[in-house]
């Protein structure tokens, strides 16, 4: 199996079992959206902002706090803005 196809299909499974159902309910829908097209550095940064602990992605996701300057990039800006739209209702 290529490399980035495997790294597509271990962040498909963190994305839809991170072990609160607040992210998975977000971060299970972006990656069925998006993770077929990212390119290797989205998901070098995927893999980073996944590595993060669970209160942390929430209060970026939902705008408590904003994401650490090491996380920003395209693909995460349209992360949060999925997230605070699942979330939050922003948008709709």
């Amino acid at each position: 199996m290529e490399d980035l196809e495997r790294q597509r299909k271990k962040l498909m499974f963190q994305c839809h079992h991170r072990g609160t159902k607040e992210l998975d309910l977000v971060l299970g829908p972006f990656a069925d959206a998006h993770l077929a097209t990212m390119s290797a550095e989205e998901l070098s940064v995927l893999t980073a902002f996944l590595s993060e602990i669970d209160p942390d992605i929430y209060d970026w996701l939902s705008g408590r706090e904003p994401l650490p300057a090491r996380l920003q990039s395209e693909m995460t800006q349209r992360l949060v803005a999925f997230g605070r739209q699942r979330l939050l209702g922003e948008g709709a």
